[in-house]
């Protein structure tokens, strides 16, 4: 079956289709979401693919990004991003999707350790500047309680109790975006390493293409 055209912003067929498919339904949505609605270059078109099924795995990500490639025609400068986690994931399933991205020129790799919520943080306070107690517990990312991973309380403590992974305001937050980037960039000692084997998240990446960096 032909591939169609992919309608992008305003009709300009030149802009890029920055298209990503996330691990989680939620937190990662919300905050693309926010960024397709008030933050990115003129240029640019986002589209934020959302699942219906449970299984998050990065292969099941990957096989969304494959769908939407099956369907939709790509140019030359649009990028599709696997936006996924490092932590419960085994070296070798992140291992086999980084390989696969690795094969098609438009597929990009993004993994955040130990998870989406550190580029949270990141627009909030800079993690360089913890403990060496504190770092040791977001690489761990154990849950504190019965509903919360240090993370996620680490989040909810900066946002004053207004954060939850299924809503919290992404926009206050990305008026830090950029204080986020640099963080991020820092931390990101070995950039030619798959994936952040320390501390570290690559979303940084799809917010400087999404800003027409």
């Amino acid at each position: 079956m032909a591939r169609k055209s992919f309608v992008r912003k305003e009709g300009i067929k030149a802009a890029r289709l920055v298209v990503i498919a996330a691990e989680g339904r939620e937190t990662e949505n919300i905050y693309f979401e926010a960024m397709k609605s008030s933050l990115h270059a003129s240029r640019v078109h986002v589209e934020v693919l959302h699942r219906d099924s449970d299984n998050s795995s990065p292969e099941e990500v990957f096989r969304q990004i494959q769908a939407f490639v099956k369907e939709y025609d790509i140019d030359d400068d649009d990028q599709l991003w696997v936006v996924v986690d490092r932590d419960k994931w085994t070296a070798k399933m992140l291992s086999d999707v980084a390989t696969k991205c690795a094969q098609n020129k438009y597929f990009n790799f993004c993994v955040s350790n130990p998870c989406f919520e550190l580029w949270l943080i990141l627009h909030l306070e800079d993690v360089m500047a913890y403990s060496p107690e504190d770092k040791n517990l977001l690489k761990d990312n154990k849950k504190v309680n019965n509903n919360d991973t240090w993370t996620t309380k680490r989040l909810r403590d900066l946002m004053n109790g207004k954060f939850h992974k299924s809503n919290y305001d992404a926009e206050s937050l990305l008026s830090n975006i950029d204080d986020a980037i640099s963080r991020a960039e820092i931390l990101d000692v070995n950039p030619n390493d798959r994936w952040p084997q320390g501390i570290g998240t690559r979303v940084y990446r799809v917010a400087k293409s999404i800003l027409g960096r």
